[in-house]
């Protein structure tokens, strides 16, 4: 009999060798998948993934990046969707299905997929879950310097800081994450940055979450000039986070729209950390 049900604590290691053992591709190891169902930002008790058993066999799994995040409107918990497999075996059966009901069944919970293949769109969709965002807005580095300040530390700028900033940023401290906040004219602008060579020869400075998007929208030329190195960079932004006003260089359609269950959040305040991304160092489409 097939059994699907959250896995317990006592299942996490069995899942990662599981998962280490069925994606023979992927470019971590053993460690990387331990890291991924730690439950970093949930406590080791929370939810990290859905089991499937078949007479107490493991034979499918689906890894959720639970969280529980601060937002405008107080915390909030979200999953992100991550490293889904089930035997060949067992396919075909509408376990797949099964699963995806079970992640999406808790209506306090807003669940999220920012890197799904293509081929796997209709299943999210089946699901619930409706395109988030599908494209980003696009700044190339000045000539000439922007005169703004750069703080490397925005920690330490206590609290000039609103709280959901100071927050977000110390729960992605160690990770390969680039933290600044740029003091505007008007004050400062807080963001986390995924720098990632995706194509070409350029670095793409992903914005993963931008603090006060107003503020950004009125200075995005010289934030994008301060933050950018001189030349082989862009500094990207996807369009649910652009306030009114916004000016960028160019726009571009994202390969795959992200996806999100709608409802819960707006989407202004789903980015993109708390998430499989940062924790595997997996690129962004």
């Amino acid at each position: 009999m097939v059994d699907i049900a959250y896995a317990g604590p006592e299942e996490r290691e069995e899942i990662a060798q599981f998962m280490n053992e069925v994606f023979h591709k992927a470019k971590w190891d053993i460690d990387g998948w331990r890291a991924l169902l730690a439950g970093r930002w949930c406590g080791p008790d929370g939810r990290y993934a859905i089991s499937v058993r078949d007479d107490g066999k493991l034979v499918g799994v689906l890894g959720l990046v639970y969280a529980d995040r601060m937002t405008s409107g107080g915390l909030r918990t979200t999953a992100d969707m991550t490293s889904w497999y089930i035997l060949k075996d067992y396919r075909g059966q509408g376990i797949g299905q099964r699963m995806l009901a079970l992640a999406t069944s808790d209506p306090a919970v807003t669940v999220t997929n920012f890197s799904s293949a293509k081929a796997a769109v209709s299943v999210l969709v089946n699901a619930g879950l409706t395109v988030l965002d599908k494209e980003r807005l696009v700044w190339h580095p000045r000539l000439t310097s922007s005169g703004l300040l750069v703080y490397d530390d925005p920690l330490s700028l206590g609290d000039r800081l609103p709280a959901k900033d100071r927050k977000i940023i110390a729960d992605h401290q160690g990770l390969k994450l680039r933290h600044v906040a740029v003091e505007t004219p008007d004050g400062p602008v807080a963001m986390v940055l995924y720098p990632q060579k995706k194509h070409g020869d350029w670095i793409t400075h992903e914005i993963m979450y931008l603090g006060n998007q107003p503020l950004f929208a009125r200075y995005a030329p010289q934030i994008a000039g301060a933050v950018l190195p001189e030349r082989d960079a862009i500094l990207s932004l996807d369009r649910r986070f652009a306030a009114d006003g916004i000016v960028p260089d160019e726009v571009r359609p994202f390969a795959t729209p992200r996806y999100c269950q709608p409802g819960l959040l707006h989407p202004s305040e789903i980015d993109m950390l708390y998430s499989e991304c940062v924790l595997l160092n997996i690129k962004i489409h």
